[in-house]
């Protein structure tokens, strides 16, 4: 399973990070260009709003995929300031991480069931017709992703229980022997 994780590292880092950057500087730009043509012209460019939108929810998408793989998504981490025990630190990082994972999960089957909604009722945007399932299969990417990543830190975090529940359990016999 690890290849799968350095794979994914590869692809994100490779392909994914780099368009994050384009598509931000499109979004900017094209902010840009529109408020100039409204200021200039009077009129909005037609169907701008349209690519804007579609360029933001992918944006958002492979944003949060980073942030999975980084680890950097937002969190409320109260539970280290009201327990200070390792081990049940450790217990609530690792039942949050498995609530995230139920979670992604029913993410992807909601996304896919919206990717292939898309797909049969063949809608697209009004003004490039651009299919709508290529918007929503930025859910489906993002969420898949994050399914990955997450087991990745349901391991790392089960990895690091073992690897606490042994310390204490080393120290507790250590203590008992007299020997500190």
């Amino acid at each position: 399973m690890d290849w799968l994780f350095r794979f994914t590292d590869k692809l994100i880092d490779i392909l994914f990070k780099p368009l994050v950057v384009l598509i931000g500087l499109f979004i900017a730009v094209s902010f840009v260009i529109g408020i100039v043509s409204r200021a200039l012209f009077g009129e909005g460019l037609f169907g701008l709003e349209e690519l804007i939108l579609l360029s933001v929810i992918w944006f958002y998408m492979l944003g949060a995929s980073i942030a999975s793989q980084e680890r950097s998504h937002l969190q409320a981490d109260f539970i280290p300031i009201i327990f200070k025990s390792e081990i049940v630190i450790c217990s609530f990082q690792i039942l949050s991480t498995i609530i995230s994972i139920v979670m992604a999960f029913l993410f992807v089957n909601w996304s896919y069931d919206l990717v292939e909604w898309g797909v049969v009722k063949k809608q697209s945007t009004p003004v490039f017709s651009i299919p709508w399932y290529v918007s929503q299969a930025s859910l489906l990417v993002a969420s898949s992703l994050m399914v990955l990543y997450l087991l990745r830190d349901l391991f790392a975090d089960i990895k690091n229980f073992l690897a606490i529940r042994k310390k204490s359990t080393t120290q507790v016999s250590v203590c008992k022997n007299g020997n500190f």
